[in-house]
């Protein structure tokens, strides 16, 4: 279990309390898993100047194969809430530059894939509480309102990511870093 804190985890400044009773090492932090490097941020702390440090020097440092990034708000959905701007401006383009893969999010009650964006994928998976109605939007690859949660793994150059539900398996994506067709 790797949580990041979500809005409801710091309603009455109890965010402290959420991150020792989850066992997180922080409000953001990074976990390394063979050759993947998961960073999970804290995404009610766009603009914290040592968070945003962090973030960078850790991208920068580089050395892993994968790079997956976790938060609660999603950086793009046509969801309920939508998509958080200010995730956009401050640290999609540091995902950009230094190569992430896949983003994770939730916030959304929802499942959402992506098309890739300059490279990345952004998945909002938010569907193991009350689902509500998403949309389509031109960045939009795959969404359902439905409960479900989402499986990861990565052979080599290669990761999948599939969305399963109560009746299987409906949605399937494939990452492949190999160049192969």
């Amino acid at each position: 279990l790797l949580p990041v804190l979500g809005n409801h985890d710091i309603m009455d400044e109890n965010a402290a309390g959420q991150v020792e009773a989850l066992g997180m090492p922080g409000r953001w932090y990074a976990t390394e898993m063979g050759p993947l490097l998961l960073l999970s941020l804290d995404s009610n702390l766009v603009d914290e100047v040592d968070q945003l440090r962090w973030l960078e020097s850790t991208l920068a440092a580089g050395g892993a194969e994968w790079v997956i990034v976790t938060m609660h708000h999603p950086p793009f959905s046509a969801g309920y809430h939508g998509s958080d701007d200010d995730i956009q401006e401050t640290w999609v383009p540091l995902f950009e530059a230094h190569g992430v893969d896949l983003v994770l999010s939730g916030h959304d009650h929802d499942y959402q894939r992506t098309v890739p964006i300059n490279g990345i994928t952004y998945v909002v998976s938010g569907g193991g509480a009350r689902t509500r109605p998403t949309e389509q939007a031109d960045f939009t690859a795959y969404a359902a309102s439905t409960l479900h949660f989402v499986d990861i793994a990565i052979w080599g150059e290669r990761l999948e990511l599939t969305a399963v539900n109560a009746s299987g398996a409906f949605d399937h994506v494939v990452i492949d870093k190999s160049g192969s067709p």
